[in-house]
This record gives C-alpha cells, structure tokens and sequence, in this order.
C-alpha cells in the first residue's frame, strides 16, 4: 500500500498558501520560521507563484529579507 499527502499548506503564514502534493511525508521542522522536510517526489502549488515539481527529498522554508527601515531581518510576505 502506497500513501501520499493530498495537500499540506507549507507556509501558514501566507495570505495564499504554499501547497505541497503527492509526498510521501511533509514533517513540520519549526513552526515559527515555517520550516518544512518535505519527502518523496511531489509538486509544490501556489496560487500568486509558479508551479514547482520536486523530484527528490527537500527542504522549504519561508523567505527572509532584509528591511532597512526597521533595520532587521523580517519573513517576505505576499
């Protein structure tokens, strides 16, 4: 018997949603910096991003940019 996730939201945060689809495992590393170990092939869904087709185990995390004005590191956001 072969399992797969049908849908797992990989960036809470997201006003959008980061879907990932198909993987045999998503296991959530750190809840605060949206760190995701995302096994097995699968695709990775957005709806304001391109289509990402993922061929092997890996690693997702939530973008951080650097805001002069604040004059610190912050999560992108949509």
């Amino acid at each position: 018997m072969k399992t797969t996730v049908e849908k797992i939201n990989v960036s809470p945060s997201s006003t959008e949603g980061h879907f990932v689809r198909g993987a045999k495992k998503v296991v959530n590393l750190d809840k605060v910096n949206e760190t995701f170990l995302v096994e097995g092939k699968s695709v990775l869904e957005t709806k304001n991003h391109t289509t990402l087709e993922m061929n092997e185990d890996c690693l997702i995390t939530c973008q951080v940019v650097y805001n002069p004005f604040a004059r610190m590191f912050e999560k992108s956001r949509d």
